[in-house]
């Protein structure tokens, strides 16, 4: 089968679905940072340390729940959304791209 080669406005289209597709990569990742910093759910905690392991993981997993519910944390779910949305898009873009190259 024939494969046609892309133009340059088919590698630009990849090349800006790409760095879309990374931005919305590491604005995941920055948002995960920042919910798991905000929760303080990775850190043990002083009053934790004499607690048995089991105990002290059920705590930490427990302070990152209010990131689901607590209206402060509003916009760092709207930029999780946002990030996957973003990154979940390019990526459907780009094979889309592909697929209709073929």
């Amino acid at each position: 089968m024939h494969v046609e080669e892309p133009t340059t406005v088919v590698q630009a289209v990849n090349y800006v679905l790409m760095s879309l597709f990374v931005l919305g990569f590491a604005g995941g990742f920055i948002t995960n940072a920042l919910i798991l910093w905000r929760t303080k759910s990775m850190v043990l905690l002083p009053e934790e340390r004499s607690l048995r392991s089991g105990e002290g993981k059920g705590r930490q997993f427990s302070r990152l729940t209010p990131f689901f519910i607590d209206g402060r944390f509003r916009r760092l779910r709207l930029a999780m959304a946002c990030s996957v949305g973003l990154s979940v898009c390019s990526f459907a873009l780009m094979l889309l791209v592909d697929g209709l190259l073929k």
